[in-house]
């Protein structure tokens, strides 16, 4: 396949870790191609404003000009821009306004090579693509909350997992979604290597997940890190 025949992508993410594995994943897939990415929502825009890609997949939560934002500026401009949303919560409630803004696809960070392919392809087409587990979470959060102004004496049982991380541990997250190594992040703190890279295993084993990317994904997930 050519690179014309590609379909081109602009990748916006706050979190280097995230950003880089997005960019990898989206890559391996053949059709697709990231050709720029961006960490914050205007310096987004102008770059998808004068590149005019033909998706634009951007993180709900950007510092200083939100997701849902930038998606409306580009709309205005773009009307016709395939705009993909993502989010590190399953259980996230902006799904309602960026359908509202035009989204053609609103997913987690977590999705399958496949599922974002797919929502990419659906979205040339002109369709919309939302990850089920938005939808279950997004409507049941909001179904809990009828119930809840019923019978304000009731608890919600539906709780994130706790995950029980030392303030050290957290110090160390928070760099690993930074994208730093072991090295860079005991010149931080002022600790050995060692003591890091035994802080990070004990944090893949706390948070339950294989990697680095895993874990920062969770993190942002859980509210353990911005």
């Amino acid at each position: 396949m050519s690179k014309e025949d590609k379909v081109s992508i602009i990748l916006v993410d706050d979190h280097p870790m995230i950003l880089a594995g997005l960019k990898a994943m989206i890559d391996s897939i053949e059709d697709l191609e990231v050709v720029a990415t961006s960490d914050d929502g205007q310096t987004a825009v102008d770059l998808i404003l004068e590149m005019e890609p033909d998706v634009a997949l951007l993180d709900v939560r950007l510092p200083g000009l939100n997701g849902l934002e930038a998606m409306r500026r580009l709309k205005e401009t773009l009307p016709d821009l395939a705009v993909i949303l993502i989010t590190a919560s399953d259980s996230d409630l902006y799904l309602i306004e960026a359908l509202r803004y035009g989204a053609s696809g609103y997913l987690t960070k977590d999705s399958s090579r496949e599922l974002i392919r797919h929502t990419v392809r659906c979205a040339l087409s002109g369709g919309t693509t939302i990850s089920s587990a938005l939808i279950d979470k997004a409507f049941g959060m909001i179904a809990r909350a009828a119930v809840n102004l019923a019978k304000p004496d009731l608890k919600d049982d539906d709780l994130p997992d706790l995950v029980d991380l030392t303030p050290r541990e957290l110090d160390v997250l928070m760099r690993v979604a930074q994208g730093k190594t072991n090295r860079a992040i005991a010149k931080d703190l002022h600790l050995a290597e060692v003591t890091i890279k035994k802080h990070v295993q004990s944090i893949l084993e706390k948070m339950g997940v294989r990697d680095r990317t895993q874990a920062a994904l969770r993190g942002v997930r859980l509210g353990l890190i911005d």
